[in-house]
């Protein structure tokens, strides 16, 4: 087996497939990188059994057949330092040897035997999709996703095909993120993915340069497939919550504020908030809107705001790190906040744009 290839390219093959790897395991093949040439192709995998990845390496020169796992710790450092813009590899027995420039490394390879098969989703409902699209979607909601791996149904991304629309829906039970764009599919389904499986999407979608990409969900399997990467994961078998009984149908009060005003506002009073109950009381009337927070040891502080408002004055507290991280998944200048009442959940959305709705918990007034 020989192959040649540019070191820009085995890096970037290497580093989508690494997000794979198992980092607890018995096998030990887990831990590592298969390596499959066959019929003038080269491929890397990796696979915790929960995801797998299988990446394409675009190759100058490719000769004869192998299959064999390489260790992947060893392996990711490696190929961070390979000096020349050209990297060929080749097999002694049982070393992989990697020559790049006029370092020549030997790494001992281990049999492929135990390296569990990383099959695609088969048949199924599919769709294709926009790289970038998809990207902005998965940011605007992953970070709402339970940390807790003993939350299943929470922890990861719910995906939603409806009347034509992909939705991506994450949520802690503190907040709630939806994000959705219309897609040339007019079938239904839905399936969760754990947030596991979509810092491998995120890491995907981060490392591609192909335009599209086809989903495909064959009812217990998810497949991503670009022209050179398929990864596969396995879906959560957890409902999820139904998060539409949380979205309020029906406001008594709407503002319009300024993003950065109220970006701006909230790192002033975050000062006395972090150092207390880490509350914020948003009082609004008239076209004002004075963010308060209290500390029986720091102090207080009222940051005032202006602002259009429409419907009943409200008095209403949150944790103002949630709302700090919707402002930042908001594009636009201006966002509403809609209201229903003090113990309700609130509504943040852009300005006159469809497509992306957060939801917050407000936090019981003292």
């Amino acid at each position: 087996m020989k192959i040649v290839t540019t070191t820009l390219e085995l890096k970037d093959k290497v580093t989508i497939a690494s997000k794979a790897l198992a980092k607890k395991s018995v096998k030990p093949v887990l831990a590592g990188f298969l390596f499959e040439v066959k019929d003038g192709n080269f491929f890397i995998c990796a696979t915790d059994l929960e995801t797998g990845v299988k990446a394409s390496v675009n190759c100058a020169e490719i000769s004869g057949d192998a299959r064999f796992v390489v260790p992947g710790d060893v392996f990711q450092k490696l190929v961070k330092v390979l000096p020349d813009e050209t990297t060929e590899l080749s097999l002694e027995g049982d070393n992989l040897v990697i020559t790049s420039g006029s370092t020549v490394f030997r790494i001992t390879t281990m049999p492929a035997d135990e390296f569990p098969d990383i099959a695609p989703a088969e048949s199924g409902i599919s769709f294709e999709i926009d790289t970038s699209l998809l990207e902005e979607m998965v940011e605007k909601v992953v970070f709402a996703a339970a940390t807790d791996e003993f939350m299943r149904n929470l922890n990861g991304v719910f995906w939603e095909l409806h009347k034509g629309f992909l939705r991506l829906v994450a949520s802690d039970g503190f907040r709630l993120a939806l994000a959705e764009e219309q897609i040339e599919n007019e079938e239904e389904t839905n399936f969760l993915l754990s947030l596991k499986s979509m810092r491998e999407v995120q890491n995907v979608l981060n490392n591609t340069t192909e335009p599209t990409m086809v989903v495909r969900y064959d009812g217990r399997r998810v497949s991503l497939t670009t022209n050179d990467v398929e990864t596969v994961m396995r879906v959560v078998d957890a409902e999820f919550p139904d998060y539409r009984r949380v979205i309020p149908e029906t406001f008594k009060t709407k503002v319009v504020v300024s993003k950065k005003s109220l970006q701006e506002s909230l790192k002033r009073v975050m000062v006395i908030a972090s150092k207390g109950s880490e509350s914020v009381k948003f009082e609004i009337e008239e076209n004002t809107m004075r963010l308060v927070s209290k500390s029986p040891d720091y102090g207080e502080v009222i940051d005032e705001l202006e602002v259009q408002k429409e419907g009943e004055d409200l008095i209403i507290a949150f944790n103002p790190k949630f709302i700090v991280d919707a402002l930042k998944r908001i594009e636009t200048e201006e966002l509403e906040m809609n209201f229903v009442d003090s113990t309700s959940p609130c509504q943040i959305n852009p300005l006159d744009i469809s497509g992306y709705i957060y939801i917050v918990m407000p936090i019981r007034l003292a």
